[in-house]
């Protein structure tokens, strides 16, 4: 077994990156992700001088294997749902996966270029350390893709609940951290280290055990009782104009016998026409759930009238006001960046794509029923600092997306359990509202307690308990957690220079 893993070091970086997939939705095979950065601390640790270009290529095809594997649906999107020829999705697709792929091999360079002669702070503090920065710089740079952070393995564990204080970001350094110690453990520490280490462990998983259940918030107001609906509209008749009446007669029908529902919630882009063009029906839904003392939120495209820009947006209805334009947009799928440049290259591509505007960061709460909700749209609720920096004083989250571009990949299932998270980092109710799935109601523990059946025309009901008050989290755990992992980081480069003069 050890000779070949010397022999073929990229094939077996190749299928750790590819197991560790095994550890998010929808196989939630959580131990992976405690497992696997262990394996990988161990695999990359080579103290002979020259290793790091060798750490460089083996975190490459670690790369390769989790992001092949697990962000496999963007090829999906591009191809099936985007109406690219083959050709073009699969480059596309793969230059993105190897783009993704330069982050753990620079994990891997760090890890052997640096604190080769100190293993036990290598493995305890450099790894996870930089683990985490590197997941946090990706998932903000070039508007960032903050997907399969590791800490997502464990959205329902009890390892979960360290999110109340430090976020997911926090959640996957213990992961990095708990894994990377066993490492040492096994390979360098001493009876004493072991002792102290095996004591940290169990601190750290007792105290996130505890705060999965403790509670930072307080219930407001009565619960609520939902209705999520679920129109399955095929992607290639839903932007069809000739299709506007059709679908808005599916999701009445739906919502008709439940109209009495205290909150009604239709998916991104239900209607796929601008209010201005459907007034009366507009008017006449405005009335109605305001006659039954019911709110209604819906996605539909919203168009600035002064200059003419396009939103993708949301609107409330009845006993409701407000709408949300969308801020975060998805690069090459709601706008084009960098348009001069890169423009004409897509036009010549024939990629096909929306031409949204980006929503203004400061934007009033959607009030419903009188209390404060924050929307996001799509996968702006993949953020973790989107969601933190505008949650506000919100009750409880309405997330409205369509599931419909990702067809029967994981990329649906991994939403929800990124909302998941989401609601066990701000103690939220969260609901999804889908074109075709995941339809779910989570709870602010973020159990999932209720799902519509997907790829069909569904209605899910439920209730949830609105909510006050933030966690640690919200108030300043973003900047505890980042400022500890600098500190614990330049600490380390302090001592291993120290060590190295003596």
């Amino acid at each position: 077994m050890k000779f070949a893993i010397k022999k073929y070091p990229m094939s077996v970086n190749f299928i750790l990156g590819a197991l560790l997939v095994l550890g998010f939705a929808p196989i939630n095979i959580w131990p992976v992700g405690l497992i696997v950065p262990g394996l990988l601390a161990w695999l990359w640790y080579h103290p002979e001088p020259g290793s790091a270009k060798k750490g460089l290529a083996q975190g490459f095809a670690f790369g390769l294997g989790f992001f092949g594997f697990g962000v496999s649906w963007i090829y999906v999107s591009i191809a099936t749902y985007g109406n690219t020829n083959v050709f073009v999705a699969g480059l596309v697709t793969i230059m993105f996966i190897m783009i993704l792929s330069l982050f753990p091999a620079l994990q891997a360079y760090c890890y052997q270029r640096f604190f080769k002669t100190h293993p036990k702070i290598n493995a305890l503090i450099m790894f996870p350390g930089v683990w985490v920065i590197l997941d946090f710089i990706r998932g903000s740079l070039f508007t960032g893709f903050p997907w399969l952070y590791v800490g997502y393995t464990q959205t329902f564990t009890p390892l979960s609940g360290m999110a109340k204080l430090l976020g997911v970001y926090g959640v996957t350094w213990l992961c990095v951290f708990v894994s990377a110690s066993v490492f040492v453990f096994l390979k360098h520490a001493h009876k004493r280290s072991k002792i102290a280490l095996i004591i940290a462990i169990i601190l750290l998983i007792a105290v996130s055990s505890g705060l999965k259940y403790y509670r930072f918030t307080q219930p407001i107001s009565k619960p609520l009782a939902v209705l999520l609906v679920q129109g399955d509209i095929p992607q290639p008749e839903k932007w069809d104009p000739k299709n506007v009446p059709k679908i808005i007669l599916k999701y009445t029908q739906l919502t008709a016998p439940h109209l009495n529902t205290s909150l009604i919630v239709w998916p991104e882009n239900a209607i796929t026409t601008l209010p201005q063009n459907i007034t009366p029906f507009l008017d006449a839904l405005d009335r109605n759930t305001r006659l039954l003392k019911s709110a209604i939120v819906f996605g539909i495209p919203i168009e600035n009238t002064l200059n003419g820009q396009v939103y993708n947006g949301a609107l409330a209805l009845g006993d409701g006001q407000g709408m949300y334009l969308k801020r975060h947009l998805v690069p090459f799928g709601e706008y084009v960046p960098y348009q001069n440049i890169v423009g004409s290259v897509f036009q010549f591509l024939n990629i096909p794509m929306s031409d949204f505007s980006k929503g203004p960061d400061q934007q009033y709460p959607m009030m419903l029923h009188g209390l404060p909700v924050s929307i996001f749209i799509c996968y702006e609720s993949a953020y973790p600092m989107e969601v933190r920096n505008h949650l506000g004083r919100a009750a409880y989250i309405i997330t409205l997306s369509d599931d419909s571009w990702f067809g029967h990949s994981f990329a649906s299932s991994q939403q929800e359990e990124i909302d998941a998270m989401r609601a066990v980092e701000t103690e939220r109710p969260i609901l999804r509202a889908t074109n075709n799935g995941i339809t779910s109601i989570i709870d602010s523990n973020g159990k999932i307690i209720a799902r519509a059946p997907s790829f069909q025309a569904a209605i899910l009901q439920g209730v949830i308990q609105p909510v006050t008050g933030p966690t640690p989290w919200l108030q300043y755990g973003f900047l505890v957690f980042i400022t500890g992992l600098l500190l614990s980081v330049v600490i380390a480069i302090g001592y291993a220079r120290k060590k190295k003069a003596q």
